[in-house]
């Protein structure tokens, strides 16, 4: 046996993996990638089942930038500008892509920047080596050194659900998806997320009927939650065909026990909740089907892979590991990379690769500051005039207008923004809960994000009523979609919370614009003049409030006609102004 020595092990050479791999390298810091397989991006050779992505390859956008560009590219990594790396638009056409494009992209990442990857290296055990350091022993007894240790796995089981008998069902990681098993089939789906709905989708022209056990709430529908882990348009057709009478759908049933019928397929007790009811009552049926397929999701840590000292600790459902605001788990130096990331994220991107890559960027940063002595990398600006104030405005409204990191993570990356003595200092890309708790306690601090307002209307508000803009006597502080929000605290307590309000494109100031060529003067722009109102709350330059009035100025408006009623439903109606 032999050891080898590397400042980071990282396991998994997936996309996570790469990313982690290629911000290490730029760094000049030494490292080791450990792959299970024969190439990067293994997991997508089979995942998902049905080849096709759910994360969009938008390759068009109008706008000139390569930052903003990269809201809209969910599937590329980061890489410097000077590497000028071909974008995965390059690799397929598609909107949602096949997922053979992903795997011929990220093999040619690997190859490209020459990443440290030792592939065909299967982990069996992780060990401590009595120093605060990692013993990771593979499958053929050679041993690797780390002193830190990052896990970019990705998916390492199947969750299973507590169904008596769940043995039984095919899983959605290993069922044969030849369709002509399934034809004039009965089939039933047990799951409520994107990987139940993809099989039901594609068995939707096959099977006779697919029912999907959701159990007893409602699906989370993306365009209703705006979170990309919700369950996607594109895997939605189930839902469709319910509503239009085609005997597929969801149905609110809880699986209880599965047994296999001596004469093929399964019988499957279920209990409906019908909470309901005038006196609620628990159904319980019987009811055969000739296929089960489990699709309940997936597990993302493997604590019986560690040492019992040095082992991470989980989620009450097993499926995430319990990580810190830098994502490192209950063992020091032991970090989760990836989709794991989303532990600590359940509203934006960070199951996918387009939140993740910027998590992932973000921690390089806090590892470089944390071990390697490399302060954060930070801009200053000063605040001594309105002049000040004006131009940090327009930098800011630059920075909101473009950043790809602050648009995908919303309310969980942030610009964090420190008040010293005559001006500030700007740390971009933090994680919002670092900010608060290393750059808050006795100090004043903004920090700046995007996120949703839909809890500012009532609740029977629809998503997809927001069709018109808002009263203009409320719409700052009423926007729905995403829009700037920024939080000022003093020593760590929130004093206050502002924004300025939605954009059609979430551009604001010098790039609200399509055309690239008008001109642009700070002085003139209600957006600016609006974050220079919230900025002099804070730092009190000026007793003068400046004007926020001719947001609309240059628009046309009528009077509602006379003789024309009101509709009945004059669409959702913000809190505040009614």
């Amino acid at each position: 046996m032999s050891k080898h020595s590397f400042t980071y092990l990282i396991i998994g050479a997936g996309p996570a993996g790469l990313q982690m791999a290629y911000f290490l390298q730029k760094a000049g810091i030494d490292y080791l990638v450990l792959e299970a397989n024969a190439q990067a991006g293994s997991f997508f050779q089979s995942n998902p089942r049905h080849r096709r992505l759910i994360s969009i390859n938008k390759r068009f956008n109008k706008f000139p930038e390569a930052e903003f560009n990269m809201r809209h590219d969910w599937n590329s990594l980061l890489t410097e500008a000077e590497d000028a790396d071909p974008l995965f638009r390059e690799y397929s056409t598609d909107l949602y892509p096949h997922a053979d494009a992903l795997c011929r992209y990220l093999q040619d990442f690997a190859h490209r920047h020459h990443l440290q990857i030792q592939y065909n290296t299967k982990i069996s055990r992780v060990s401590g080596d009595g120093a605060g350091g990692f013993v990771v022993t593979d499958t053929t007894g050679q041993i690797y050194n780390g002193t830190r240790l990052l896990m970019a796995t990705g998916v390492q089981a199947p969750l299973l659900p507590d169904i008596e008998g769940i043995e039984l069902a095919d899983g959605y990681e290993d069922y044969d998806t030849d369709p002509a098993r399934f034809e004039n089939k009965t089939v039933l789906v047990i799951g409520r997320g994107n990987s139940a709905f993809e099989v039901a989708n594609n068995l939707t022209n096959h099977a006779a009927i697919i029912q999907i056990a959701i159990g007893n709430r409602p699906v989370d529908l993306a365009w209703e939650t705006h979170s990309v882990r919700n369950v996607r348009a594109i895997n939605n057709t189930i839902i469709e065909m319910l509503h239009l009478k085609s005997l597929h759908g969801a149905v609110g049933l809880n699986v209880k026990t599965i047994r296999k019928r001596p004469e093929g397929g399964y019988t499957v007790t279920v209990i409906e909740e019908l909470a309901n009811w005038a006196e609620p009552k628990l159904l319980e049926m019987n009811l055969e089907y000739d296929h089960v397929i489990c699709c309940a999701g997936f597990r993302y840590v493997l604590p019986d892979l560690f040492d019992a000292d040095i082992r991470p600790a989980v989620d009450d459902h097993s499926k995430y590991p319990i990580l810190d605001e830098t994502w490192q788990s209950t063992t020091p130096g032991l970090y989760f990379v990836g989709t794991s990331m989303a532990a600590r994220d359940l509203k934006a991107a960070s199951s996918f690769i387009h939140g993740f890559r910027y998590n992932i960027r973000s921690l390089t940063r806090l590892l470089l500051e944390r071990y390697h002595g490399q302060t954060y990398p930070r801009q200053s600006h000063p605040l001594r005039s309105i002049d000040d104030l004006r131009a940090l405005s327009t930098r800011l409204l630059a920075r909101l207008s473009v950043s790809a990191g602050l648009y995908q993570m919303y309310s969980f990356l942030c610009d964090a923004i420190l008040l010293i003595d005559g001006g500030c200092e700007i740390f971009e890309e933090v994680p919002v809960d670092w900010a608060k708790k290393h750059l808050g306690p006795g100090n004043r601090l903004v920090l700046m994000t995007f996120d949703y307002g839909f809890h500012q209307f009532n609740e029977e508000a629809n998503a997809l009523g927001f069709i018109t803009q808002q009263d203009e006597g409320s719409s700052r502080q009423c926007a729905a979609f995403l829009h700037p929000v920024f939080y000022y605290y003093e020593d760590g307590q929130q004093v206050f919370e502002d924004n300025i309000g939605e954009s059609l494109f979430i551009r604001y100031g010098p790039f609200r614009s399509i055309s690239t060529d008008e001109p642009y003067e700070p002085a003139d722009d209600v957006e600016c003049r609006v974050l220079m109102n919230i900025l002099n709350r804070i730092v009190q330059l000026t007793d003068t409030p400046f004007s926020e009035k001719d947001a609309l100025a240059n628009h046309i408006f009528h009077p509602w006609p006379a003789d024309r009623p009101l509709p009945a439903n004059r669409g959702p109606m913000c809190k505040l102004s009614q």
